[in-house]
């Protein structure tokens, strides 16, 4: 289900990816801050939907303006055990440790923690880590 956000207007296109980090200083005494920030969870990735055609609103943030959005978490890979790569199971992410910085985001990845319940969605592949093969597996979060 999409939720309602608010977004710079330079950002504000169908298909753009961002991460929420938390709401800054001016937000938190911002008249629009319940539909901008307290409709998104920090740390979590957002995908824009569909940018809705009403009329843009001030913030000092954004040069001056933003948008509405409807967003979404979107699916994300991921590193996991092989014996836990069923697609269309649901398990809760163990995220394994790698020293290897170019692999980064599939055992870290931005917008995922530790304990999260996710669907395996599909298995894209397979990747190497401290002499150990994972399943690269795209998974949406599970909300509670």
């Amino acid at each position: 289900m999409a939720i309602i956000t608010l977004v710079g207007e330079k950002l504000a296109k169908p298909g753009v990816e961002f991460i929420f980090y938390g709401p800054a200083e001016p937000c938190k005494t911002c008249k629009l801050a319940g539909v901008c920030v307290g409709n998104l969870e920090p740390g979590r990735r957002y995908k824009i939907l569909r940018v809705r055609s009403m009329p843009s609103h001030s913030c000092p943030l954004h040069e001056g303006k933003v948008r509405v959005v409807e967003v979404v978490e979107p699916s994300i890979e991921v590193a996991i055990e092989p014996r836990l790569a069923v697609v269309g199971s649901v398990i809760t992410l163990k995220l394994e440790d790698c020293p290897d910085l170019d692999k980064r985001d599939l055992f870290k990845p931005e917008g995922l923690f530790d304990g999260d319940s996710v669907k395996i969605i599909e298995i894209t592949g397979e990747v190497e880590c401290n002499g150990k093969t994972y399943k690269i597996a795209k998974v949406m979060r599970k909300k509670e």
